[in-house]
């Protein structure tokens, strides 16, 4: 398309116009004499001899006009298909001239008389004519007919059937007649007949074909009555609320969620408009829009509460032009899990901000050490323990300057970051020494615990680091101080102690009674006094180890049986009763603190345990240790007794009064010697069910590796 090719049909299309007007003036009132003397020269003169039917110029001057009406949809091409099926039906006029003038005039003649239009131009403007209107067939006449609808349904069926069963019945006659098959006075009645039939026939399609249109219709009613269900059922049961607003803004559909959602009844909420729902509206104030995802707004429920939502929008179209289809989501347990959310975040920022505060001003070495990378974090005071810490740096890049307690160095599986990572328990505490640029050592409490995922899987291990340098500082200050002041006060007490038994002695000779009882008091208090100082003393010996254990080869029962006949006062030394399982071998140790050890033991048996009831002593050999327990009916230890009673200065609840003068040293003293033996102390007690002390010593002499606890009927069977 271009305007030169537009102009150009244009004149084309004029030209026919005018050729076909021609025709038609001459056919109808004769050339003026001019234009026949300008045909002949210009023609020659048999152009203007011609007479051509008045059908054809007719023909020739509706398809011009056609031609002219630009092909455009509305009124111009509906001219434009009346012009093209006039110039039909003139050539159909013409063809059936052909056809049935010489079957029904008497004379044989055609129509129009002597100038019927010929066969072959009939011929060619029918097929002409069908071409214009099929040349768009979106559009006009030829757009009805292909149409997918009931009348398009019949006009394809019909019109062909119309058009050309009279001409195709015509031509059989003709046939018939040309051959004498036919006499002429049967042709007219017996087309009349066959046209009768014919047009029944036609009435007979046309009732199949539309019953066959009534039944397509009741399966495709039936199918979309169906599918009309399925839809309705599947908005009604859908976990959604369902909204369907028409272009007015008014609700024509509510499921039953958006009643649950709401709180109104369907039968008030159909026909009104849907900001009695969504105050805001869908679209923020404005009517039916196009479509949306995700919008958030807020609904109104029956109560008044606020409900917040989600929306989905789909614009759809029907039957009473677009509406919308609006899909709303509960969001209220969302928005307040993301407000929970958002406050756990904000908790967890102010935790962790407070936790690297801690972990930046605590007095304590924290690290934190990536299984996986291998990589090690500290905070500042873990890097005044070891020094400065480059970024990504390495475990075990300090191993060299790790040591034991006793100045031995530490190996990568004697770290206790390793044995948490190995075990997945916590390990510790253990005492282990730093070793400083400057030469000088740090003595340093380790405690190693993992961190689990959150699927328990091992993230790593943080290792606390606490410096013992103040710690030993004021062990060896508080040392001095008791051992200063325990040594200045021995001396007047063993002034207080001679005097008070010289005293002693004149009284009774006196014999004054009173005065003799008061006088002994004073030396019982004093001995008692002693006895603290003596605990003060042994006790900041063995924390100081400035003792020196005398070892000698000891047999261990005959030990056992000696100490029951010196230390067991003779009305009690019956409820003692000594087993001794197997041969045991001989032992170096320290009898004479060996010997306080076991009388502190035997000592505490014979106070709580009942005097009708024994108390057993044990020894017996497992794992190269020689195993000794004491066991008492009395009433027992709680669990928080059993785990401290051997600490320093504690006192049992249940203990009695004469137990209050004491210090609570003797069990402390009691570890620190079997300690300092190379072995272990521990109680075995239930409420109510007595308790057995038990102490375990080596039977060679003691190697620096670390004891535990011996294990198997050796534990178990002491009790």
């Amino acid at each position: 398309p271009s305007p030169m090719s537009r102009l150009l049909s244009a004149l084309c299309a004029a030209g026919m116009c005018l050729i076909g007007l021609v025709g038609l003036l001459q056919v109808l009132a004769g050339l003026p004499p001019a234009l026949e003397a300008f045909l002949a020269r210009t023609f020659g003169v048999l152009s203007a001899m011609i007479r051509p039917s008045p059908l054809t110029p007719l023909c020739v001057l509706f398809l011009g006009l056609a031609l002219l009406v630009p092909g455009r949809a509305g009124k111009r091409q509906s001219w434009r298909d009346a012009l093209v099926v006039g110039a039909l039906l003139v050539a159909l006029l013409g063809f059936n001239g052909l056809l049935f003038g010489p079957l029904i005039a008497l004379d044989g003649g055609f129509f129009p008389p002597r100038r019927g239009m010929g066969l072959y131009t009939a011929l060619a403007v029918l097929l002409l004519g069908v071409g214009l209107l099929c040349l768009r067939p979106e559009r006009g006449l030829t757009g009805r007919i292909t149409r997918d609808t009931l009348g398009g349904f019949l006009a394809r069926r019909l019109v062909p059937v119309a058009l050309l069963g009279p001409s195709l019945l015509g031509a059989a006659l003709a046939l018939l007649s040309v051959e004498g098959l036919l006499g002429r006075e049967a042709k007219l009645p017996l087309f009349a007949t066959l046209l009768s039939a014919g047009g029944a026939v036609l009435v007979l399609l046309s009732a199949r074909a539309l019953d066959t249109l009534e039944a397509g219709r009741r399966r495709a009613t039936a199918a979309l009555e169906a599918s009309e269900a399925r839809y309705r059922s599947l908005l009604e049961t859908t976990p959604e609320p369902l909204l369907i607003v028409d272009s007015d803004g008014l609700l024509r559909f509510v499921n039953a969620e958006a009643e649950r959602v709401f709180g109104h009844p369907r039968e008030a909420l159909l026909g009104r408009e849907v900001e009695r729902l969504v105050p805001e509206g869908l679209f923020g104030g404005h009517r039916l829009g196009g479509t949306e995802d995700g919008r958030a707004l807020h609904g109104l429920r029956a109560d008044g509460t606020r409900v917040a939502l989600e929306a989905r929008l789909r614009q759809v179209s029907g039957p009473e032009g677009y509406s919308l289809l609006a899909v709303l989501r509960d969001v209220t347990e969302r928005e307040q899990a993301i407000a929970r959310l958002q406050a756990a975040r904000e908790e967890a920022e102010v935790q962790r901000g407070l936790l690297q505060a801690v972990l930046n001003h605590a007095p304590v070495g924290v690290l934190f050490i990536d299984p996986e990378l291998g990589t090690l974090v500290t905070n500042p005071f873990a890097e005044t323990l070891l020094g400065p810490v480059p970024e990504n740096t390495k475990r075990g890049a300090y191993l060299s300057r790790l040591r034991h307690a006793d100045g031995r160095l530490l190996t990568r599986e004697e770290l206790p970051s390793t044995r948490a990572l190995k075990t997945g328990k916590v390990v510790g505490p253990v005492e282990i020494i730093i070793a400083r640029p400057d030469g000088g050592t740090t003595p340093v409490l380790i405690t190693a615990a993992p961190v689990f995922g959150p699927q328990g899987e091992q993230r790593g291990v943080v290792i606390t680091g606490h410096d013992l340098t103040a710690h030993r500082e004021l062990e060896r200050l508080r040392e001095e101080y008791v051992s200063l002041i325990s040594h200045d006060l021995r001396n007047p007490l063993q002034g207080i102690t001679l005097r008070a038994s010289m005293l002693l002695r004149e009284l009774k000779e006196r014999r004054l009674s009173r005065e003799e009882a008061l006088t002994d008091a004073i030396l019982r208090n004093v001995e008692w006094m002693s006895s603290m100082i003596e605990e003060l003393l042994e006790g900041s010996r063995l924390e100081s180890r400035r003792i020196e254990l005398r070892r000698e080869p000891t047999d261990v029962a005959r030990f056992l049986e000696d100490v029951l006949e010196r230390d067991v006062p003779p009305d009690l030394r019956e409820r003692f009763r000594l087993e001794v399982a197997t041969p045991l071998p001989l032992t170096w140790v320290d009898a004479r603190r060996l010997e306080r050890v076991l009388s502190n033991l035997l000592g505490n048996a014979a106070k709580y345990s009942p005097p009708d009831k024994p108390v057993l002593v044990r020894a017996c050999l497992r794992e190269g240790l020689v195993v000794v327990s004491v066991r008492d009916e009395g009433p027992g230890l709680a669990r928080e007794d059993t785990e401290h009673v051997f600490d320093k200065y504690y006192r049992t609840r249940q203990g009695s009064a004469s137990d209050k003068q004491g210090l609570g040293l003797g069990l402390y003293i009691c570890r620190l010697i079997i300690e300092a033996h190379g072995g272990l102390i521990w109680v075995e007690s239930e409420p109510g069910h007595g308790a057995t002390f038990c102490f375990s010593v080596p039977t060679a002499l003691p190697s620096p590796e670390p004891l535990r606890r011996p294990e198997g009927p050796g534990s178990k069977g002491l009790a």
